[in-house]
């Protein structure tokens, strides 16, 4: 129901041109015109802001999560950082304009308390941040190879990775410790801690 409420809202606003592309699954007014903001101070154009939003639009489904920026989705006990198109790593966008300019030439940073991993090597490409203790986390769909991923949670914390059985496979060094250049193939599951 919620992908035919979304498209119906997309049909109804098409002729709006930039506001249909990135048309959020909340489809309050005020959201609507932040997220365009957003989209208006990264530079983006309508191709760029409608392959993002289908990008974004693919975890919230597949998470049950719940959009809160153009190119951010909350989680239970964390969030997913989605690449902007052209750009090697991610970034908030919706910060203020000084914090949001483009950082293709500094890799990503892990917030402290969190476990962070990417899709890429060398922390580029999308990025998932955990920080809830008690849950265990499915890694993002599509994350079968490759990647990379950092502790950067409290001294000495250490995280858990597991296979699609749920069994144990990997405990990280104590943080904070990383970047690590991995690969998430074997790895379905994260417990920050």
């Amino acid at each position: 129901m919620r992908t035919s409420h979304r498209a119906a809202l997309a049909a109804a606003v098409a002729f709006a041109g930039l506001s249909a592309a990135i048309m959020p699954t909340n489809s309050a007014a005020d959201t609507r015109t932040a997220f365009a903001d957003q989209a208006v101070r990264a530079g983006l154009t309508a191709d760029q802001v409608a392959g993002l939003r289908q990008r974004v639009d693919a975890y919230v489904d597949a998470t049950d999560g719940r959009r809160i920026a153009l190119n951010k989705i909350a989680l239970k006990g964390g969030t997913i950082l989605v690449t902007v198109p052209g750009e090697t790593y991610a970034r908030e966008l919706n910060g203020p304009p000084a914090r949001s300019a483009p950082t293709n030439a500094l890799a990503a940073s892990c917030p402290y308390l969190y476990f962070c991993g990417w899709k890429g090597s060398n922390r580029s490409g999308d990025q998932w941040n955990i920080s809830k203790c008690d849950v265990l986390q499915e890694i993002p769909d599509g994350w079968n190879s490759g990647g990379s991923w950092q502790n950067n949670q409290s001294r000495g914390t250490q995280a858990f990775m597991y296979n699609k059985n749920r069994d144990w496979i990997y405990t990280t060094p104590p943080a904070p410790y990383g970047p690590v250049n991995g690969n998430w193939g074997p790895v379905w599951y994260v417990q920050a801690c």
